[in-house]
């Protein structure tokens, strides 16, 4: 009797699995990120996106050597848009409707981010822009029911703020630097609408042509105003700053989060980069930070030197993989729960314990970004 029922038991248990599959603990869904980042094209904007990049692949690596998604390895699906908004649109495309990915990952340029996010609010997939840092990304669709961007980046209007406020309590003389791109033509925009905000019109504003191969023309100008602060929007800082020593002028320089690029420190130096003050949200003088920084420099090596930007990488991919286990592979569902995530502990200093809410998809808000300086090789925060 005993052993009939036992058959019975097993027949039945095969029937089951035959008709209705395993379980959801025996079989978990195959989970996989998409990721895109311009990988080939101009230097500097690769070195974005490599860095990201590095943050994304070292988070996921832990992620499934502590066991993955219930027992199998979350795979990441990585293209190049080669920052170009119309590759974009193609890779972001295949992602969503080939590829069939739970969220994606990117990218560098915001024009391209742009261009592409209305396809993740289209076909429901959660979006983790980074490193683009343009001020309207995650407002767009922030009037719909759900929106389905997100970013862990820097926020251009932020570091933006933070510069003006700290420049224009140090002095009036204060000159703008910014090249005739998309991005430097934003900046301009953003920063003169700032000055005037504070009351302090720039005494210069020079602009320069992408490629621009000598600055000396701009920075004679800014030398014969006796500019004291040089907000600089634009991108060939290391020909600036050679520049400057050849007409034998020493301003403070100003900018954004670029100029905190190891391969920046790498062409000019220690000495030249003295006077150079950025927008920042990873003080490399926190202990966390500085184990994190080892982290990365063991799994990376020399290929490794940007660390602001890997780490916003690596909090990025962690927020998604917080997400993915509090929800499951659902994408609707991984959106959700990244508003709800809380007591996250992030690497970048910036990015608080609970980064999201419903009508806040940014991981970093004004108050946490600061200004950052080269110290020791290293980029800290500039104490005020």
């Amino acid at each position: 009797m005993s052993s009939r029922m036992s058959a019975i038991g097993v027949f039945v248990f095969l029937f089951h699995v035959i008709v209705f599959g395993l379980g959801p603990a025996a079989q978990a869904q195959e989970v996989k990120i998409g990721i895109v980042q311009p990988l080939s094209g101009i230097p500097v904007i690769v070195d974005f996106g490599e860095s990201y990049l590095q943050g994304n692949k070292l988070a996921v690596k832990e992620y499934n050597a502590r066991g993955g998604y219930k027992g199998k390895p979350v795979q990441l699906v990585i293209y190049d848009d080669e920052g170009n908004p119309k590759r974009a649109v193609e890779v972001f495309t295949r992602l969503l409707t080939q590829d069939k990915v739970n969220v994606i990952i990117g990218t560098t340029n915001s024009g391209n981010v742009l261009a592409v996010m209305h396809l993740n609010q289209q076909y429901k997939i959660p979006l983790m822009a980074g490193p683009s840092i343009a001020t309207p990304i995650t407002k767009k669709f922030a009037d719909q029911p759900k929106n389905y961007v997100f970013r862990c980046s820097m926020v251009e209007e932020f570091q933006v703020n933070a510069l003006l406020d700290w420049a224009t309590k140090k002095t009036r003389s204060i000159g703008l630097l910014h090249s005739t791109t998309g991005y430097g033509l934003f900046a301009k925009g953003e920063i003169l609408k700032g000055l005037e905000a504070r009351k302090v019109p720039p005494v210069v504003v020079e602009s320069s042509n992408p490629g621009i191969t000598d600055f000396t023309p701009q920075l004679l100008k800014f030398k014969e105003k006796n500019i004291e602060i040089i907000l600089t929007f634009a991108e060939e800082w290391d020909i600036q700053f050679k520049n400057l020593v050849k007409i034998g002028y020493n301003p403070i320089m100003a900018g954004n989060w670029g100029m905190s690029s190891g391969k920046l420190r790498d062409i000019v130096g220690d000495d030249l980069l003295k006077n150079a003050v950025m927008g920042q949200a990873l003080d490399l003088n926190e202990p966390k930070a500085r184990a994190w920084d080892e982290k990365m420099r063991k799994e990376y090596g020399n290929k490794y030197h940007w660390p602001v930007i890997a780490s916003f990488g690596y909090d990025a991919a962690n927020l998604v993989l917080k997400a993915l286990d509090m929800a499951g592979p659902n994408p609707d569902e991984i959106r959700d729960a990244l508003e709800r995530i809380d007591n996250f502990d992030a690497v970048t200093t910036g990015v608080p314990k609970k980064p999201y809410a419903k009508d806040d998809h940014e991981c970093v808000d004004q108050k946490d970004v600061f200004l950052g300086i080269w110290e020791k090789g290293k980029v800290v925060r500039l104490k005020q």
